[in-house]
């Protein structure tokens, strides 16, 4: 008896300083407090398709644009680098634990990087979000993805896996008279964010394009100054769905607001409290380390889709953000996502432009929601 007991006493002396060390260096991978959206997690070793897996990598005519640090999760010392955006691709290399590598494209699910002469993909999953940025005048942050135009949908439209009616069909169908942030126009068909890769959708079914400016001078009141969606399910059956699309519905008319220079959004005081109330209805949420019904579910990919729309701005600054643990929300490309909820899951910014903005939240429940600001007068 004694002896085990001393067995376990060593044991614990040997573990506590790796386990404050793993703390400190990962944060976000500490567990997850009560009441948070449930619905939208992803294991944090999880692989998705690529978008681009029949191109070699190559960085031909690229300059790199980060430099980013490998950040294995569960205990793993080394990261393969893929000759191809799938996990079944040849291994280019390993790269250790705490190496930098240099990044010279983003993806939806990899980076295309450069690592002692060796050039492949690392999904995203393995490598720390704060990168440094070579060129940060002409570079925007990592992870931003900023939108040409945004359209309306006009009839049911199918998100498809490629620009052809002929490929597969993405379980997310946009309803009528929501709007969608396009990232460019290919072969007729608009190509969307679509989770954690690209999505098409035929041009044929959007109306009311508008063009997205370039910079924060736009030509009109009526053109956005950045814009971005995201995608979600519907109408599926299970249970406390429908709810959470009535609060991303119902957070998209809190959302949607001006901001004086100078003003701060919090979004828990702002946009909840997630009660009744306040108009939230049942959802499932995370509360005790279990999923259950809770209001407000759902608000997780409205402040997360906000998130991803402000972060293309200069002018504003973000006080205060946290993902939703290691793996973040699968809705999003890794590292996309801003958890709300409570104290310590909430995103907080500031206008810190010389002039209002005005943010525009819009989504009738049924497959997306589009987030636009528009410079004010």
């Amino acid at each position: 008896m004694l002896k085990k007991l001393l067995l376990i006493f060593l044991c614990v002396c040997f573990l506590l300083p790796s386990l404050a060390a793993a703390e400190e260096a990962a944060p976000e991978a500490t567990p997850l407090p009560e009441n948070i959206e449930m619905e939208g997690f992803a294991d944090p070793e999880e692989d998705t398709a690529g978008d681009v897996s029949n191109q070699p990598a190559s960085i031909a005519g690229l300059k790199p644009l980060y430099i980013a640090t490998i950040k294995p999760f569960a205990g793993g010392s080394a990261i393969r680098m893929r000759a191809l955006q799938t996990s079944e691709s040849d291994t280019v290399c390993a790269v250790e634990k705490g190496e930098q590598v240099n990044v010279y494209a983003v993806y939806p699910s990899y980076v295309l990087a450069e690592y002692e002469g060796h050039v492949g993909y690392i999904i995203r999953t393995w490598v720390d979000e704060n990168m440094y940025t070579i060129d940060p005048v002409n570079t925007p942050p990592y992870g931003t993805v900023p939108s040409q135009f945004v359209a309306t949908v006009k009839e049911l439209a199918p998100v498809y896996t490629s620009p052809s009616t002929r490929s597969d069909i993405n379980d997310i169908q946009v309803g009528p008279g929501n709007k969608v942030a396009v990232l460019e126009f290919v072969d007729g068909f608009a190509k969307v964010l679509y989770w954690r890769s690209y999505g098409y959708i035929e041009a044929s079914k959007l109306t009311d394009v508008v063009t997205v400016s370039p910079t924060e001078d736009p030509m009109s009141s009526d053109t956005p100054i950045a814009a971005f969606c995201s995608f979600f399910e519907y109408n599926t059956g299970k249970e406390g769905n429908d709810g959470r699309c009535k609060n991303i519905v119902r957070s998209c008319e809190l959302m949607t607001r001006v901001m004086q220079p100078g003003e701060v959004l919090d979004f828990n005081a702002h946009i909840g409290p997630y009660k009744r109330s306040n108009g939230y209805h049942a959802a499932p949420v995370l509360i005790d380390g279990g999923s259950q019904l809770g209001y407000g579910g759902g608000t997780c990919q409205s402040s997360s889709t906000l998130y991803n729309t402000v972060r293309q701005l200069s002018g504003i600054t973000i006080l205060h953000r946290r993902p939703h643990g290691p793996g973040c929300a699968r809705y999003l490309p890794m590292h996309q996502d801003a958890a709300v909820g409570n104290t310590q899951l909430n995103f907080i910014f500031r206008n810190d432009y010389d002039f209002p903005i005005r943010i525009l939240a819009e989504s009738t429940g049924e497959g997306s929601l589009c987030i636009q600001v528009f410079r004010g007068e």
